[in-house]
């Protein structure tokens, strides 16, 4: 059975004080799940997303100025992987079950 991972998504600051809105995409294993039109401030929490382990995630993030021109895409690929290790063990115990002399 596959596991589910949740992510979230940051971004820098843009770079140009005239960008008015910003465009963030999403594709998991090549099917596209949609453009969000954020506000030109958004950086911290652009998108909260699930995906199936081992799914390949692209994920897309264009400005937009006053002008309506378009910046180069900033681009990330990757693959959803487990990397969360299982909780600890509870605490160990030893009893002394004898003593010979």
């Amino acid at each position: 059975m596959s596991n589910v991972l949740t992510y979230s998504v940051s971004a820098a600051a843009p770079v140009d004080g005239d960008v008015v809105f910003r465009l963030f995409t999403l594709v998991i294993n090549g099917e596209d799940q949609g453009t969000a039109e954020l506000p030109a401030t958004a950086a911290e929490g652009l998108s909260i997303f699930s995906v199936p382990q081992d799914a390949e995630v692209v994920l897309t993030l264009v400005d937009v100025d006053d002008a309506g021109n378009k910046s180069e895409p900033s681009v990330l690929t990757f693959i959803a992987t487990d990397t969360v290790p299982p909780q600890q063990p509870g605490a160990l115990g030893v009893t002394l079950l004898s003593e010979e002399s």
